[in-house]
């Protein structure tokens, strides 16, 4: 079965929403032929590309609206395309998703929809409007579709766009891939980390698009509550600072200037120094306000590090399932606080849960699921 993926980012962007598609066309599930139409929202990049089989088809953006480049011209290559394949995958949220969706249908082809979060932008009556134009526009495509899917029936009950289509639901956990290489000992990663853990440092992780949604102001107010109580503990942050469409680090710079002695921030990693970085931590921080389904969390508890997360619809999931890591309640400090203390407490018991994150993230399983998903 022939598939085309429409998507606004695919690789080389490296955010989870397009991270995971990478991961999927990587695994290479029998009986699928996946293709990408995506946004050429660089210029370096090249129009066509071919990476595991999959051919990658990029079109030019004509402006920036919040996180999205958007392009006309992917509407028109879609109907150039369409006729090659026997269904689309929608990557959700997607800005173009209501004129796709009915060129789908109007082609007679396969639609299915997965859903990668509710759009959550920052404050505005700008914002608003793009948020508000996104639930309507989705919830016309969803009412179209044949097949509906997010990763957990967790998050899906909870979203403003799903849950009034939790008929056509089906849960179904994207492959996650990790590099089983082990530690680079020359990486400067490696080597900054391991400074830390020769001063007796217990490394409390956390990553990924320093945004309001993730919440990593919740974490920096709760750093200071926890160094009272174990000076020893230090904070490692991996991940973009400079996001164009929110200010938020900007916003938190005095927050994190004042705790600066217990806090390394590495800024945006490549994966290789991602990689050390997994192994490196002794825990992974999830604070976010809100997360279908954090892909940082899954690939550091697969790399053997329990998680510290929000109670959140989907971000929770892992944690629930298998007991590797504590919950704290959504936007408390306090209790962030508190949960971080006791998971070292805990450690040695959090450990033991290590295979059941194996079991439910296990790569040969999932891929069964999908193949089932899009040819059943």
């Amino acid at each position: 079965m022939r598939i085309l993926i429409v998507a606004d980012y695919f690789y080389p962007h490296w955010t989870g929403i397009s991270k995971s598609l990478y991961y999927l066309v990587k695994t290479r599930i029998k009986e699928l032929q996946f293709d990408v139409l995506t946004t050429k929202y660089k210029k370096e990049l090249k129009i066509r590309e071919k990476i595991f089989q999959t051919t990658i088809y990029r079109e030019p953006y004509i402006l920036s609206m919040s996180r999205v480049k958007y392009s006309v011209s992917v509407i028109f290559k879609f109907i150039a395309l369409i006729q090659n394949y026997d269904g689309v995958l929608i990557n959700s949220p997607y800005s173009n998703i209501l004129p796709i969706s009915l060129l789908t249908k109007i082609f007679n082809k396969k639609l299915f929809i997965f859903h990668q979060g509710d759009l959550i932008l920052p404050k505005g009556i700008t914002n608003k409007i793009l948020e508000k134009t996104f639930d309507i526009s989705t919830y016309f495509s969803f009412l179209i579709s044949n097949k509906i899917s997010t990763y957990t029936r967790d998050y899906a009950i909870n979203s403003r766009v799903i849950k009034s289509f939790i008929k056509k639901f089906t849960p179904l956990l994207m492959p996650v891939i990790i590099d089983n290489k082990g530690i680079d000992k020359n990486n400067i990663i490696y080597k900054k980390l391991l400074n830390l853990k020769k001063r007796k440092k217990i490394i409390f992780g956390f990553a990924g698009r320093f945004v309001e949604e993730k919440g990593f102001d919740i974490l920096l107010n709760a750093i200071p509550k926890v160094i009272q109580k174990n000076p020893n503990i230090h904070f490692v942050f991996a991940g973009d600072l400079n996001i164009t469409y929110e200010n938020f680090y900007n916003i938190n710079k005095n927050k994190i200037s004042l705790v600066k002695s217990h806090l390394t921030m590495l800024g945006l990693l490549k994966e290789a120094d991602l990689q050390n970085f997994y192994h490196s931590i002794d825990f992974i921080v999830i604070p976010s306000r809100s997360d279908c389904f954090n892909l940082v969390q899954a690939e550091a508890m697969l790399h053997g590090k329990p998680s510290i997360v929000s109670n959140i619809p989907g971000a929770r999931f892992l944690v629930k399932e298998t007991g590797f890591g504590l919950i704290f309640k959504k936007n408390n400090v306090e209790d962030l606080a508190d949960k971080i203390i006791i998971s070292i407490r805990k450690k040695a018991s959090l450990l033991k849960n290590k295979n059941k994150v194996l079991s439910i993230l296990n790569i040969n399983n999932n891929a069964k699921k999908i193949r089932a998903y899009f040819t059943k």
